[in-house]
């Protein structure tokens, strides 16, 4: 294999998202989309030159093509895991958007599959795979600001009203604001404490949450307190009818670093350009990150590039598996607190 063939599963909006990177990329490209509505299918095809004949109006027939070497899941949460272990079972390599099932319990049976299947898996945390947050674990292990004691963190936005068609209200969607973007700020507090002792990431062993659930059953507003082992906290807000800063901050004993933008740094998919803020007794240094590249480009060519290299994990600090399971058991707990449980929980 000299280059991979990605089929993309879901024609949603985040998978325009990843077509657009993919186009950038040197390792893989788009050859095939599945949707079962024709309108979307029609237009996606059209708008990233796919061939009619890859043009699938089932997932079963992307996921059987042999033209196919990886599939990017795009569909509702609640598809994730039987698509992934589907796909796996196939020997398709597998990038599979946020969160990678709804529970822990989904996310078992998904590592489990794909190990067993010898493919390429992860879970499709974008900002993990951009430059920045490569620098910042740089900053983080040089001990810039001293001892790392707090990270506070959010990731919200506001739909203005209660939509019951959408998703993001549906419960049988796994709707809600922790699992459509709470994780990413979980995500990042795991990695960052986790940097600070040594390690890849480190897993909360206290988590104190609040939230507003509203009347179709799912979180509008949620916040959450972990506490790790090496006496860092972490602060973690989200919401889906709350506009939040959607930034980061690191507090440390000679100072703090702050990102203004971890998730999506930069707008309407690129060209990036973020910053990252370190004060250190008073002193502010700015690192600049700026490039031409598309969001999306750096997840998709390092995706390919793993699956080229025979490598079934992406590189710290994208998502490994045990990372994956780590979070989703933050996220089952957290939901727990607040008493927002799903019908996949008591399977």
């Amino acid at each position: 294999m000299t280059i991979v063939r990605w089929g993309i599963i879901g024609p949603g909006s985040i998978a325009h998202n990843f077509a657009d990177g993919l186009k950038e990329s040197f390792s893989g490209k788009l050859k095939a989309i599945a949707s079962f509505n024709n309108k979307r299918r029609e237009a996606f095809g059209n708008k990233y030159s796919i061939e009619n004949k890859f043009r699938f109006n089932t997932y079963d027939e992307l996921i059987d093509s042999s033209e196919i070497d990886a599939v990017y899941i795009s569909t509702p949460h609640t598809l994730h895991a039987e698509l992934s272990i589907k796909a796996a079972g196939k020997g398709k390599h597998i990038l599979c958007e946020k969160p990678a099932a709804v529970n822990l319990s989904e996310g078992k049976k998904v590592i489990n599959a794909v190990r067993e299947s010898g493919v390429f898996y992860v879970e499709g945390f974008m900002y993990r795979c951009h430059p920045q947050i490569q620098a910042l674990l740089k900053v983080i292990r040089e001990n810039k600001i001293g001892k790392i004691n707090k990270i506070i963190s959010s990731f919200g936005f506001d739909m203005k009203k209660v939509i019951p068609d959408s998703r993001l209200f549906d419960k049988n969607l796994a709707g809600g604001a922790i699992l459509d973007v709470g994780l990413y700020p979980v995500s990042f507090s795991r990695l960052i404490a986790g940097v600070a002792c040594g390690k890849k990431y480190l897993n909360p062993f206290v988590i104190d949450a609040e939230a507003i659930i509203g009347v179709t059953g799912v979180d509008e507003v949620a916040k959450a307190t972990l506490k790790f082992n090496n006496n860092i906290t972490a602060e973690v807000s989200t919401a889906i009818l709350k506009n939040m800063k959607n930034n980061a901050i690191i507090e440390g004993s000679k100072g703090y670093i702050e990102l203004d933008q971890p998730w999506t740094p930069g707008r309407d998919g690129g060209p990036y350009n973020s910053k990252i803020k370190i004060n250190v007794n008073g002193k502010e240094e700015i690192l600049e990150f700026k490039g031409p590249e598309h969001l999306f480009f750096f997840e998709a060519e390092l995706s390919s590039q793993t699956i080229l290299k025979q490598r079934l994990e992406m590189p710290h600090p994208g998502m490994t598996w045990e990372d994956t399971l780590g979070n989703l058991n933050v996220i089952d707990e957290w939901r727990k607190k607040i008493g927002y449980f799903l019908p996949q929980d008591s399977k």
